[in-house]
């Protein structure tokens, strides 16, 4: 008997320690394989980061507590939502939500893919039902573009240039049905431009219009930006001061999504456009969040929020890979009035000029 267990022992001490020296060399080789198999089978640190952000505050408290209660008193220690914690590993492992439904069905229904894009930050009334649309190419023989209100000449104040204000949809316009004239989206950058000079602060307006450089070129409404961004380049190159860079658009939704009453006045909502395609776009993302904050402090309910958007059906980029500081707004919508444009344009140079005094006070 004695020689059967010592004979068992001995077995036994055959597998232990292989299998202790796997365990130990297993996390290594685990890395490793991960280092040399090909990108694309790569976990994405963006799919990895959406997952993580739908797991609650709550929960990693709760792992801290287990080594310092000091945690436990956290207002942070709420009850967890079990359903984020089932969203978070659907997400992580097929890029689906379950609280999305446009991640079931959004590559299968055609047209869908206007609402694509990730809400950063959700301003009041906005959803995924009523996200900015792109307009349209527009139809050259219904074209029928208003004249610019000429403004009278005035001598211009002498302020280091910061701020570039560009339009790369020239074409688009606001047609309000109360048979006002329409309004020019160039127009708006003049009417944002005047009120920020107010602010002492240097902005500089390119007009170019990159519809008739795309009908020289022969090109396509979808390299508007192509050429837009060579604009852009251009003027940083003469003005290297310029380091915010606005992008003005103006929405397709319907008049109902694309205003708000602030004080009792009618005015045009902004959201802000962040292409989700470039390395430094998180960096663009802070400069909106800070512009929608302002917005929420001093203009409540006039932004719209923050939208994060790429995808082989938009852009990716819309040149903000050119600076820090660069973003795309969507002033309004097709239905907005003049004087609605007007209000939001004033309110659009106060915060953009509070948040760049701001950054020369740091």
């Amino acid at each position: 008997m004695a020689r059967i267990l010592l004979q068992k022992k001995s077995n036994a001490a055959v597998w232990i320690a292989p299998a202790c020296a796997a365990l130990i060399v297993m996390p290594f080789w685990t890395a490793g394989f991960f280092t040399v198999m090909p990108f694309s089978y790569h976990f994405s640190s963006e799919s990895m980061n959406k997952a993580a952000a739908e797991i609650p505050v709550s929960s990693f408290y709760r792992l801290l507590a287990f080594e310092n209660k000091t945690f436990e008193q956290s207002s942070y220690m709420e009850e967890v939502d079990t359903m984020q914690w089932v969203d978070a590993a659907f997400h992580a492992a097929a890029s689906i939500s379950l609280r999305d439904p446009r991640t079931f069905l959004g590559k299968e229904l055609p047209g869908f893919s206007i609402y694509d894009g990730r809400i950063l930050i959700a301003g009041e009334g906005t959803n995924y039902t009523n996200m900015p649309i792109e307009s349209a190419k527009p139809d050259p023989e219904s074209i029928s573009q208003p004249p610019v209100r000429e403004e009278p000449e005035q001598t211009p104040a002498v302020y280091e240039k910061k701020i570039l204000l560009y339009f790369t949809h020239t074409s688009e316009a606001y047609t309000p049905e109360n048979g006002q004239a329409p309004v020019r989206i160039v127009e708006v950058g003049d009417m944002i431009a005047k009120k920020i000079e107010e602010h002492k602060i240097g902005v500089s307006v390119n007009k170019t219009d990159i519809g008739a450089i795309l009908n020289q070129k022969g090109k396509k409404y979808s390299a508007s930006y192509e050429e837009s961004r060579a604009v852009v380049a251009s003027a940083q190159k003469q003005l290297p001061s310029l380091e915010y860079l606005v992008d003005i658009h103006r929405d397709s939704q319907p008049k109902d999504v694309t205003t708000a009453v602030i004080n009792g006045q009618s005015m045009a909502k902004t959201v802000f456009v962040i292409g989700g395609e470039h390395s430094g776009y998180e960096e663009n993302a802070r400069f909106a969040a800070g512009l929608h904050e302002l917005f929420e402090t001093y203009y409540p309910g006039l932004s719209r929020g923050v939208i994060v958007k790429s995808g082989s059906q938009t852009n990716g980029k819309f040149n903000q890979d050119l600076s820090k500081r660069a973003i795309l707004i969507e002033m309004g919508g097709v239905d907005n009035t003049r004087e609605e444009l007007e209000r939001s344009a004033e309110a659009f140079a106060d915060i953009l000029s509070r948040y760049v005094k701001s950054e020369q006070i740091e």
